[in-house]
């Protein structure tokens, strides 16, 4: 009768004491840290790879100078199209007179 109030040793074995749960808790907080932490310098790399690329390439020196030349001929029309209505307006006052 006496032996059958202990447990097996299947159950202890399922049960591990406190201070492991916490150990256990811990290096999984720090592995989850680490690999967050490894996760961002991938990134910032990579990040910094395109950056790179981009800045080397000469597209964004040619879009600056596209810009520049739009920018040039809309001034030029708008200008073209301000003679053109003072020289029609000075016209239409010609035929009144």
């Amino acid at each position: 009768m006496r032996y059958r109030k202990i447990k097996p040793n299947s159950e202890f074995e399922d049960n591990p004491p406190n201070s492991s749960k916490e150990l256990d808790t811990i290096s999984e907080f720090i592995w989850a840290l680490v690999i967050s932490i490894i996760s961002l310098i991938v990134v910032l790399i990579f990040t910094a790879i395109v950056r790179y690329a981009i800045d080397s390439s000469k597209t964004s020196k040619k879009m600056d100078v596209l810009i520049k030349e739009v920018h040039y001929l809309k001034t030029e029309i708008k200008k073209l199209q301000h003679h053109k209505q003072r020289d029609d307006s000075k016209h239409i006052i010609d035929e009144k007179v």
